[in-house]
């Protein structure tokens, strides 16, 4: 109900309050003076107005309970499109939380494939590989493309991670297996340093770094 409307309805409560108290003291004055009425047998002017003023408040009692019934259906009604309306904004909310998520996902799996072309262009060309940063010393030849490969390996089990395709237990269970390879095993140990000072704290990346230490850990304690 708006304001304009409860104004209404509270001027014409009041009006009708007011024309029933008139019609009350009209309805009195009649009765007090008509000649059939005067007489001690038929009672007196008190009991004419209290006939009278009975009569216009039920009028006016009825009047009020069926207002406010009126206006309790209103509010009623108003309270149920309110919470439908906030219901329709949550879930555009969370579709638009989803659609975000699901472009961020999108365009990190985008740079995660542009990284991976470029790893295997400089696999299979030694000049192409001279561009990229070594391991070390004692990493060159055969056991840099290896490393190099290995690279490849873990950061296509990150982005199956971090597209949801593997849960936590899952990921690690894949690594520990993945793992088992020395070649693999010495790659995450030399890079272990440089990758704790890149990835932030926090993030899918960070969650996935963490769970590939705690398989390589395991598969460390194996020997």
């Amino acid at each position: 109900m708006t304001r304009a409307d409860q104004i209404k309805n509270i001027c014409t409560l009041a009006a009708l309050i007011a024309v029933s108290c008139g019609g009350s003291v009209a309805l009195t004055v009649l009765m007090t003076n008509l000649p059939v009425l005067q007489s001690s047998a038929n009672g007196n002017a008190g009991d004419a107005f209290g006939s009278a003023a009975a009569a216009s408040s039920v009028v006016v009692l009825f009047y009020i309970a069926r207002t406010f019934h009126h206006q309790g259906e209103e509010s009623r009604m108003q309270r149920q499109l309110l919470e439908a309306q906030r219901l329709e904004l949550a879930m555009q909310r969370e579709v638009a939380v989803e659609q975000h998520r699901s472009a961020q996902q999108a365009a990190a799996a985008a740079l995660r494939r542009q990284h991976q072309s470029l790893l295997q262009m400089a696999i299979g060309d030694p000049l192409l590989m001279e561009c990229w940063p070594g391991y070390g010393p004692r990493v060159t030849g055969s056991r840099r493309r290896q490393y190099m490969y290995s690279n490849l390996v873990i950061s296509h089990h990150a982005m199956c991670f971090d597209l949801g395709y593997y849960t936590d237990d899952e990921i690690e269970e894949a690594l520990y297996h993945t793992f088992s390879s020395a070649v693999t095993k010495e790659f995450w140990q030399e890079t272990r340093s440089r990758r704790n000072g890149s990835t932030p704290y926090g993030g899918s990346m960070r969650k996935f770094y963490e769970l590939a230490e705690a398989a390589y850990t395991r598969r460390m304690s194996d020997r």
